[in-house]
């Protein structure tokens, strides 16, 4: 049986998630999960109204750490050589992801876990939020 072979950026995407896995040290499903970032101008703080079903420009893998903080790890195929202020929505800032010159970004940022509840989100956007370069997650949900 042939191989798949997978773009660049699914191989990124789903290397993201084993590393978040491995990161919290084996955590439970209940301690991590990821989720689509996909094109979308605006939505709540929780995006309620963020579309899944949207072809994902990127993975946003969490992982809840037994030292307070929750780490976020970003992959994404978007603009090519473009900085994006990510934040976690309606809260602050995490910081800046650069893409390369074929789009490609990667960022890990984390936040404390008691600065949000169980349900929030994230978005992104270029300097200026130009329309139809904005993104949002799906919403993030623990239990």
């Amino acid at each position: 049986m042939k191989s798949a072979t997978y773009p660049r950026h699914a191989r990124l995407l789903c290397g993201l998630a084993v590393l978040a896995c491995l990161a919290a040290g084996g955590a439970s499903a209940q301690e991590a999960q990821s989720v689509p970032l996909v094109r979308q101008d605006f939505s709540d703080c929780t995006n309620s109204t963020v579309n899944a079903g949207v072809e994902p420009a990127g993975t946003i893998s969490l992982v809840r750490n037994s030292d307070g903080t929750t780490a976020v790890k970003i992959g994404m195929t978007v603009a090519p050589d473009t900085t994006y202020h990510f934040y976690l929505k309606c809260v602050r800032q995490l910081g800046d992801i650069k893409t390369d010159d074929e789009g490609i970004g990667e960022a890990v940022f984390n936040f404390p876990t008691n600065s949000v509840g169980n349900v929030y989100a994230f978005d992104m956007y270029p300097e200026g939020a130009p329309a139809g370069n904005k993104f949002q997650s799906v919403t993030v949900k623990f239990p």
